[in-house]
């Protein structure tokens, strides 16, 4: 395989493919891109880049987040910063690069989305009005998270039906880790007490879902599902709410000034 890293840091992921390296993988190439999902400007000059060096991509892992920040910040696009970095930088990125799915992706071989969720999702709802404008209320950090991770799950059923209805070649997984030591606990009262950590997944363990939802030929065809633990599990009764769905949808559309999903195709 080719690996695409996308990150904020380019150093910080050149280490990351020299561990690997000195881990023993000496197949497969890996390329490092700069990425800041807290900027609309930065998704479209990434994508922009990509589809100078490649002309199509088989698997997208759509995995940056942040979690419970001790500041709620507004980003550069005027949108709270969670619901930014965990889904509608996703969403943007995923339109952009809808060309080189599609030209990925055969019948027999669908190329694949990966929406990196969480079960928090089974406690978020989407509200709007919040969304719009964060400063008009507040609104809990975790409640947030929570909403962001909804929209993720959301949008993975959305998106597959309209994949379908277009006899697009591509599917679309939502997935959750498990709760998985990394940094996204850094800023939380969990990731200080080493004691609460000890029984959570590795990155490693973490990563194996991912891996799963990735290149399993046990769910080709199955797009639009809530993979836990390489598992099909139900999702939350509000992400299947049809007017919600296209609520969201179209608020998606108009926050990362697309005038359609599909106009780049």
């Amino acid at each position: 395989m080719e690996v695409i890293i996308a990150c904020r840091v380019i150093s910080m992921g050149e280490d990351i493919v020299l561990q690997i390296r000195k881990s023993g993988i000496t197949s497969g190439r890996a390329k490092v891109y700069k990425l800041d999902n807290s900027s609309l400007e930065s998704v479209r000059e990434f994508s922009k880049q990509i589809k100078v060096d490649y002309d199509k991509i088989h698997i997208l892992v759509n995995n940056a987040g942040i979690m419970f920040p001790t500041i709620c910040k507004k980003t550069e696009d005027g949108y709270e910063e969670q619901w930014m970095v965990n889904y509608l930088s996703h969403f943007l990125l995923t339109s952009l690069l809808l060309p080189l799915l599609k030209t990925g992706g055969h019948p027999e071989e669908c190329s694949r989305i990966i929406n990196v969720t969480s079960c928090a999702h089974d406690v978020g709802t989407i509200n709007f009005e919040y969304v719009n404008n964060f400063y008009k209320e507040i609104v809990c950090k975790h409640n947030s998270y929570a909403q962001s991770k909804l929209a993720q799950t959301m949008s993975t059923i959305t998106l597959q039906k309209f994949f379908k209805d277009k006899s697009l070649n591509i599917l679309v997984y939502a997935v959750h880790p498990g709760i998985v030591k990394t940094d996204l606990f850094k800023e939380t009262i969990l990731g200080w007490n080493k004691w609460i950590m000890v029984g959570w997944k590795t990155a490693d363990q973490g990563a194996t879902p991912i891996t799963y939802a990735a290149i399993s030929k046990d769910i080709e065809r199955k797009g639009g599902i809530y993979i836990s633990n390489c598992k099909e599990m139900a999702v939350p009764s509000l992400a299947l709410e049809k007017t919600t769905q296209e609520q969201l949808f179209e608020l998606s559309l108009k926050q990362t000034h697309l005038e359609n999903f599909f106009q780049y195709l």
